[in-house]
């Protein structure tokens, strides 16, 4: 059967203010009426069903999450400390494999945006017929709109197969963040995708990948996942597994082993306030209001309210949230570095802000 795993685990500290410790990026409503990681999982459950879906998290936000989402506490993973996303991965294989031994699970950020829902429920259904045909990894890959630089890549090898109008391509191998000169290459000679950090995957072959590339890993997580040991000693144990992506550890061993799926699908990582120009209406002035504000011959600006009026004048390409009680100011250039606030209030034992 198929199984979806949600990974709600990140601090999202380029969102702060709005994101503290209490309120991840994922559990923050940026856009419509839900969170994006209830967005996630009604995208999700259109093709898995919901009694399928498993969802990792901090543990102190564990019976928040199911309450938000309307499922039951056991579905929802508490982890007692983060580590990255293959030790979480591998932890879901093994507790899949104990229900399902010929599960195939899919792989899933919690925070970013699909505009195009039936586009994404068309190729993965693809993707999770091919991961258990062909017993690889899937990606979905998204096709560049632009020469981005903040996105990993994804380099196309040969096709493997079309499905249902669908191409499906061996990936040939990952790429880092590029400088602009090496995302404008990419971007011409098209066999370059966007790396959403989307997997399918047979979860016995990805325990096993766990089991030869990441022992230390892999023997931790069977032991968690097997049960019979208390709270305490899940984690002190997971504490002392290596904190790796999917990526580095398990994904980037496959080359020549991975299929990727290029879709156009109206993707964003939410990555940042900048992003969210690109996902909400914006006003002739190419500004993006939110809240009781007041722009005069200001322009490309994100200016987020909670209520009070914020009011500006000849401003221009900066991002203003008002929380109530913070309020951030910052070029639209330099979102990327609003962390650095973050670490200057740890330091500076500002800890009712963070």
């Amino acid at each position: 059967m198929n199984w979806a795993v949600i990974m709600a685990g990140g601090s999202g500290t380029r969102f702060w203010p709005e994101s503290r410790k209490h309120r991840a990026k994922q559990f923050l409503n940026l856009f419509g009426r839900k969170t994006l990681l209830e967005q996630s999982f009604n995208r999700i459950k259109k093709v898995i069903p919901s009694s399928r879906i498993l969802v990792f998290t901090a543990l102190d936000k564990a019976a928040s999450t199911a309450k938000q989402l309307h499922i039951p506490r056991s579905q929802v993973i508490g982890e007692p400390v983060g580590r990255n996303t293959a030790p979480c991965a591998a932890w879901a294989a093994s507790l899949i494999l104990r229900k399902d031994p010929s599960a195939v699970m899919g792989i899933f950020p919690a925070d970013h945006f699909i505009k195009d829902e039936t586009t994404f429920a068309k190729v993965l259904r693809v993707a999770y017929e091919q991961a258990d045909q062909e017993g690889m990894p899937v990606t979905l890959g998204i096709k560049p709109d632009q020469p981005h630089t903040g996105y990993g890549y994804l380099e196309m090898a040969s096709k493997n197969v079309t499905v249902r109008g669908t191409p499906v391509f061996f990936l040939k191998c990952f790429h880092e963040k590029p400088q602009l000169a090496r995302a404008q290459a990419y971007f011409r000679s098209r066999k370059f995708l966007w790396n959403a950090g989307i997997f399918i995957w047979r979860a016995d072959c990805l325990l096993e990948t766990t089991r030869r590339e990441l022992p230390a890993v892999f023997k931790t997580v069977v032991k968690i996942a097997a049960g019979g040991i208390s709270a305490a000693v899940v984690k002190k144990l997971f504490s002392k597994v290596p904190s790796i992506s999917i990526d580095y550890g398990l994904m980037e061993k496959l080359a020549g082993g991975i299929l990727t799926i290029p879709v156009a699908m109206g993707w964003s990582d939410v990555g940042s306030w900048s992003t969210l120009k690109d996902v909400l209406p914006i006003d002739e002035n190419k500004n993006l209001s939110i809240g009781n504000n007041l722009l005069v011959e200001s322009s490309g600006n994100v200016v987020k309210g909670s209520g009070r009026l914020i009011a500006t004048v000849g401003l221009r390409d900066h991002v203003v949230v008002d929380t109530g009680d913070a309020v951030l100011v910052c070029p639209i250039s330099e979102t990327e570095s609003i962390r650095k606030i973050v670490n200057e209030l740890k330091i500076k034992n500002m800890h009712r802000f963070l």
